[in-house]
């Protein structure tokens, strides 16, 4: 199946949209006309046909807005055929961040455009008003890193959750006003469509979703501290063990630390492996702690497993891994799996100090002479770059994985598209959830 990425995603949004308007638009045989309306900065206008550039634009930016908020919430719910249409549950998230500030410039635009009815007053007037501002401070508190920052991640979350009321605001808005969307066939049909699909999926993340979604129960079982702030966690399970992929993420409950809070980590540990391992370095108030704060005996709650950061998902060709730091962390579990082609595992640190699993690694792959590791130190040698992965402008035919800080994923995905590399055989893992 064709994944669904943001350079297909957005077009297809905007396309849809536009050739519904057009066919609506075309066949329109209605009267609907401005009676007496004002725009903000086009003046008001009196008596004319439906055939306004302000009114069309206007509204045309409104049932964006609707579809691509709707989206956001079907996102929000981690269907697993939706995770599979955005070809893994990061990348579906980095889009929703994206279109989340796309929406609200859309939305922006639409009341900057769109004429108000000066003949009489609703109530969907300073209902849409009030929308506007509220789903702009939404937005902001969501996607601003400043807040992102201050903010922690529980307080952060149960205000993200409110945009679903933000958002019914705004369709009860459009169901109270004069429209020209209530007069085509085809795009109110689309619209109002989308917007049930937007407040269903909002109400079902919401409200329903922990009962329809089982957390597995697990007991950790052991912590250790390795260097340079990371922390080796295993769990055994209660009752039913977590199935996934090597080299998939889940979401974790851990109560003794926060009974509310999840937080996702890459499991570091095999399918085949007795116990489960995440490897966690202390990059916030949350991963901080946990290496003292969690003992043997605490419960852990997981929901998942999600990404598509496996081998499942890789083309059968010599394959390139790329690991930054505690991005090593998918490659430990993914080592593990049976290789028929020959792998080249890249691991950039500061210094070799900080390659905590060394070790571990070179013990699994002694056995796996299709593998071979290069401990890449930034200190000693500069930054990894694609003309120090060894291939000698041979790129072709070769699958790359990549998982790292943004700087490091980026620089990389990059330079190999310069190479000559498909996006097709470039795979990567997102670090930020929020």
């Amino acid at each position: 199946m064709r994944i669904l990425k943001q350079e297909i995603y957005f077009p297809i949004i905007v396309g849809i949209h536009l050739i519904f308007w057009a066919i609506d638009l075309w066949f329109y045989k209605g009267s609907f006309i401005e009676v007496h309306s004002d725009t903000l900065f086009f003046g008001e206008l009196t008596n004319e046909s439906w055939f306004s550039i302000h009114r069309i634009i206007g509204e045309i930016f409104s049932s964006w807005v609707v579809t691509v908020f709707a989206f956001n919430f079907l996102m929000a719910t981690r269907a697993h055929w939706v995770e599979r249409l955005f070809g893994g549950l990061d990348k579906m998230y980095l889009i929703h961040r994206r279109s989340g500030v796309i929406a609200v410039i859309l939305l922006i635009a639409h009341f900057l455009f769109v004429p108000r009815d000066l003949t009489e007053f609703t109530p969907g007037k300073p209902l849409g008003f009030y929308a506007l501002v509220l789903i702009l401070i939404g937005v902001i508190i969501s996607a601003a890193p400043f807040f992102k920052k201050k903010l922690p991640y529980n307080k952060w979350i149960n205000f993200h959750k409110l945009m679903g009321v933000f958002y019914i605001m705004g369709i009860m808005h459009g169901g109270m006003v004069n429209s020209l969307i209530k007069e085509l066939p085809i795009t109110r049909v689309y619209v109002f469509g989308m917007a049930f699909v937007g407040i269903s999926a909002w109400f079902y993340k919401a409200f329903l979703f922990r009962f329809f979604n089982k957390k597995l129960q697990y007991e950790v079982v052991k912590v250790e501290d390795q260097t340079s702030g990371v922390t080796d966690i295993y769990l055994k399970a209660s009752s039913d063990k977590l199935k996934y992929l090597a080299g998939q993420f889940a979401f974790f409950t851990f109560p003794n630390i926060c009974k509310k809070e999840q937080h996702p980590f890459t499991i570091s540990s095999h399918p085949y492996d007795e116990l489960l391992r995440i490897t966690v370095k202390g990059l916030g108030d949350y991963t901080s702690n946990m290496g003292s704060v969690l003992k043997p005996g605490d419960n852990a709650f997981i929901e998942g497993p999600y990404g598509h950061f496996s081998s499942a998902y890789v083309k059968e060709k010599e394959q390139v891994w790329i690991a930054g730091g505690i991005g090593i962390t998918p490659f430990l579990s993914l080592m593990k799996d049976v290789h028929t082609k020959s792998i080249h595992l890249f691991w950039s640190v500061k210094n070799e100090n900080e390659a905590t699993h060394k070790e571990e690694i070179l013990k699994i792959i002694s056995d796996l002479p299709n593998i071979k590791l290069t401990i890449w130190s930034s200190e000693n040698s500069g930054y990894l770059t694609e003309n120090d992965l060894g291939l000698e402008n041979i790129f072709s035919n070769k699958a790359f994985l990549i998982c790292g800080p943004e700087k490091l994923k980026s620089s990389m995905t990059k330079s190999l598209k310069n190479k000559g590399v498909s996006s097709e055989d470039i795979y990567d893992e997102e670090f930020m959830f929020r």
